[in-house]
């Protein structure tokens, strides 16, 4: 089965805690409601990359970067794989 294909997605709703991404590669560390309470400390919590809008590049400097402030609400997906789990948010 395709990795990519959709019977493996969850969605969620959370709050950006932080942009400051240590790999620089965009993506935003959120608190995921009713998966990380507020004793799960930041530094554990998970880093989510970012779907751009199609009038966007989205590579390599084309198209504007995404610039979420701390708290902000956010929807996003899970992506489940048999290796690994995706984060994706939906600007």
């Amino acid at each position: 089965m395709n990795e990519y294909y959709g019977d493996n997605i969850r969605w969620f709703v959370g709050r950006i805690i932080s942009g400051q991404d240590p790999d620089e590669a965009g993506r935003f560390q959120v608190r995921i409601y009713g998966i990380h309470s507020e004793e799960v400390e930041n530094k554990y919590l998970p880093w989510a990359e970012t779907m751009l809008p199609t009038t966007e590049g989205g590579v390599s400097g084309v198209g504007k970067i995404p610039q979420l402030k701390n708290s902000a609400l956010v929807f996003g997906f899970f992506f489940l794989n048999l290796l690994i789990l995706y984060r994706l948010l939906v600007l």
